[in-house]
């Protein structure tokens, strides 16, 4: 193919001159073969002084407009470039009026416009070479912010991360959009695991161009070799989720596992607490009691388990669940003490009884139900209180026991602590407990003091959860790899806690499973409405629902008296309209009985 341009007639001394960079293009042109447009241009550059100062007019204005920054989503970063270039051209041309007036002044003109382009050439070459090589890589590009990009962006984006050797690396799955974000499966190189690029989220986030907390990576079971890749389009840990718990008004199968939390993908992480001891660590602020409340909040409205707290802390953090639980003690290491015994006990009954059976050597609920015994979930909250006191050597050898044996008998053990060092969890015991949850932790050794020896280097490091994300931390649980999850929320400063007590206080009064001395006193939820009509006809809800008192609520009210058909309605008092009930409503129920 050739040209069709009219080369311009020169001296054949031109073409003999010793131009290094241009010269094959130069020799082309002459040729009349074809070459790009760069090529023609510098052509008729070196030959029509008016066309090489427009070429020059326009790359230095593309230069400073940076161009060559165009595809980037960063306009905070362009916009930067852009102002460092006009100062630098700004600069490059004060210099040069001054040092040709200097020239004119000193030696005429000619020799001081020489001088002056001699110095501004040089002075901006260096600069341009200095910017070139210091400046940043530029983004990839096909990837927009909360776009699914192309299939060659994720894999540059790999190769970047260093996530394996690049010959061969490819996408086994297209890349597909989904709720949230966007996911493709990873082709490694022959010989590479997936399993070693756990750990290396943020480097790959960094390729992107996205936050560390918006990639997941994952395993197959059945590939070595292929690596699972979730990307969010914003970032999944700072939304809250509300728990499940709230609103609940129907008993739950505590067999069927705790709704610990939501990861990365939106999908809710359970958590099977039936088979194992569990030990749940973080500094403080971190979220831990969240994590152990909807433990306790998910074992109350599961009506038939035996509740028992042990509060090393004593600041009231169970208030709320007193009324439900069996046992309810602060800062008592010799009633804990006594409390271990006789759940030592108790497992053993219990293995007798399975033994006598001739079935199953594991509770079930049939078998809970055929041997008429229950689940006894113990909480020990702030370990280290209890594990450092006189009695701590020999509550230690008990939690190690009941924590080894005693989940087959129903018999759970649950740990909590804000320290991490081996004085707050001994190492025997720390070993029995396979189910661990570390929360934010000061440093990767604190987080391989929950997670095990060698969890921060297989890409499990809890030191790593930002500070902003409260109520994040990593769920080991046993026979499955360690996700990262953002437990439910319970505000456990506002009426969260009161009101899923409540209904569970209502749920276990009906069964008759609240504690013997609660259950001997219990009242009847209507009467005690009834009650706190006193001598009025009729009374708007909230003013009801302060007579009534703690862990009382409007949707409690409502809760209790809609089986009976009893609803709220308008009600005026004193020439104010508002939401209420009617005494007579209310006593019609005990006259229809």
């Amino acid at each position: 193919m050739t040209d069709t341009f009219t080369r311009p007639q020169t001296s054949p001394e031109f073409w003999t001159r010793p131009r290094r960079g241009v010269r094959f293009v130069f020799q082309k042109a002459r040729q009349g073969q074809y070459v790009s447009r760069t090529g023609r241009a510098l052509y008729r550059a070196s030959t029509t002084p008016a066309a090489g100062t427009s070429l020059l007019a326009k790359t230095a204005w593309r230069w400073i407009r940076a161009d060559d920054y165009a595809k980037t989503d960063d306009l905070k970063f362009l916009e930067s470039v852009r102002t460092r270039r006009r100062r630098t051209a700004w600069l490059a041309a004060s210099g040069y009026v001054a040092v040709a007036s200097m020239g004119a002044y000193m030696a005429g003109t000619t020799a001081a416009l020489v001088a002056a382009g001699a110095v501004v050439t040089a002075g901006t070459v260096a600069e341009t070479a200095r910017r070139v090589k210091h400046r940043p890589a530029r983004p990839l590009a096909g990837l927009g912010k909360g776009k699914t990009p192309k299939e060659d962006v994720v894999v540059r984006a790999a190769i970047a991360a260093k996530l394996g050797r690049p010959e061969g690396m490819r996408l086994a799955e297209p890349v597909i959009s989904e709720d949230g974000g966007w996911a493709t499966i990873l082709q490694l190189t022959p010989g590479d695991r997936a399993r070693a690029c756990l750990g290396k989220e943020g480097d790959f986030a960094s390729a992107l161009g996205v936050g560390e907390s918006q990639v997941v990576f994952d395993t197959i079971d059945g590939n070595a070799g292929q690596l699972p890749i979730f990307v969010a389009k914003a970032d999944p840990f700072l939304k809250v989720h509300p728990s499940p718990l709230l609103g609940c008004t129907e008993p739950l199968d505590f067999w069927a596992g705790i709704a610990a939390g939501v990861n990365a993908r939106g999908r809710e992480v359970r958590l099977r607490l039936v088979d194992a001891s569990l030990l749940v660590a973080g500094e403080p602020r971190a979220g831990k009691s969240a994590a152990v409340n909807g433990i306790i909040g998910t074992a109350a409205l599961a009506v038939t388990p035996k509740i028992h707290l042990w509060d090393g802390k004593g600041a009231g953090d169970h208030r709320a669940w007193r009324k439900i639980a069996h046992t309810a003690e602060k800062r008592n290491a010799a009633g804990l003490l006594a409390h271990l015994r006789k759940m030592q006990a108790q497992m053993e009954r219990v293995f007798d009884l399975l033994d006598d059976a001739g079935g199953s050597t594991k509770l079930s609920p049939g078998l809970c139900r055929q041997l008429g015994v229950d689940i006894e979930l113990t909480i020990v909250d702030e370990t280290r209180y209890y594990v450092t006191s006189p009695h701590g050597q020999e509550i230690v050898e008990l939690m190690v026991d009941i924590a080894s044996r005693g989940p087959a008998a129903g018999i759970l053990l649950v740990l909590a602590s804000q320290r991490m060092t081996v004085d707050a969890i001994p190492g025997p015991l720390k070993g029995v407990c396979s189910l661990r949850w570390a929360m934010r932790c000061p440093d990767k050794t604190a987080s391989n003091a929950v997670l095990g020896q060698g969890a921060a280097g297989a890409g499990y490091d809890a030191s790593e959860i930002p500070r902003s994300h409260r109520g994040v931390g990593i769920l080991d649980a046993d026979g499955a790899d360690p996700v990262k999850l953002r437990s439910y929320f319970l505000d456990d400063t506002g009426t969260d806690l009161a009101d899923v007590a409540a209904v569970a206080y209502e749920l276990r009064r009906a069964a008759g499973m609240l504690p013997p001395a609660v259950q001997a006193v219990a009242t009847d939820p209507v009467e005690e409405i009834l009650a706190a009509f006193g001598e009025a006809d009729r009374m708007h809800t909230g003013e009801l629902v302060e007579h009534l008192g703690p862990g009382w609520s409007a949707a409690r009210i409502a809760q209790v008296l809609k089986p009976h058909g009893v609803a709220p309605g308008q009600v005026v008092i004193d020439g104010i309209n508002r939401n209420g009930y009617r005494r007579q409503d209310i006593e019609q129920l005990y006259a229809a009985a």
